[in-house]
């Protein structure tokens, strides 16, 4: 029996090409499962006790596929984050999938999609996101308003252009899901600036006073947001 945790390399030859691969062995496999990764690379999962052999003749049934997106997978370089650090986002392609896999561990974005999907890594990425935005900026928002004694109607998360966030005469407050690229201290000061416009519908002079009672370094925060636009 292959160890679960042992990743194993080999080639194959097809079409007159070797053909680089590797394959692990997997207690959660219930098929076999092949899949290609953003570097290209070609890699095999087995559920346990399938032999080696009966694998390669499913790779070469599927060498039509292999050939087609092994090395038409370009590598485009960005930098993701996630509450502030950089984080790693893995995409694989798989078949016998209909839905995008995704998943976070281990500091990394791990994205398993179908094999014909031509959806960017960047868009699955905003997808994974604003998601988890929604949650954790709903809840945070909860959270300072009980704690500063701020009454609030209505918590939602878009995708604006322009503002980090906006906050109506209801009540009402929206925050902007790229905030989760960012750490939490700077989360906090967006959450508070537009709590406070509930008290005060300006930037008048008493509106940053309020600010600053409640995040006394908000001014540094605050610069640190201007000066991260790029993320």
């Amino acid at each position: 029996m292959k160890s679960t945790d042992r990743i194993y390399s080999s080639s194959i030859k097809i079409s007159q090409e070797e053909i680089s691969y590797k394959y692990r062995y997997s207690r959660k496999a219930i098929h076999l499962r092949l899949q290609i990764s953003r570097g290209n690379e070609l890699e095999l999962i087995l559920p346990r006790g399938y032999e080696l052999k009966e694998a390669e003749n499913f790779i070469l049934a599927k060498s039509d596929w292999i050939k087609k997106h092994l090395h038409s997978r370009s590598v485009k370089e960005k930098n993701y984050y996630y509450f502030g650090s950089e984080i790693k986002v893995e995409q694989e392609f798989a078949l016998f999938i209909k839905k995008h896999n995704i998943h976070f561990e281990s500091n990394t974005l791990k994205i398993i999609s179908p094999e014909d999907s031509t959806i960017e890594l960047e868009i699955l990425y905003n997808a994974w996101l604003k998601n988890h935005a929604k949650n954790y900026l709903q809840e945070r928002t909860s959270e300072l308003a009980h704690q500063f004694d701020f009454r609030i109607n209505k918590v939602t998360v878009r995708g604006q252009k322009t503002r980090w966030g906006s906050c109506s005469a209801r009540g009402n407050i929206s925050f902007n899901y790229m905030l989760l690229k960012y750490r939490k201290e700077i989360i906090d000061y967006v959450i508070i600036h537009e709590l406070c416009h509930l008290k005060e519908m300006n930037h008048s002079k008493y509106f940053w006073a309020l600010v600053e009672k409640f995040c006394p370094s908000f001014n540094n925060l605050r610069k640190e947001l201007k000066g991260k636009n790029n993320f």
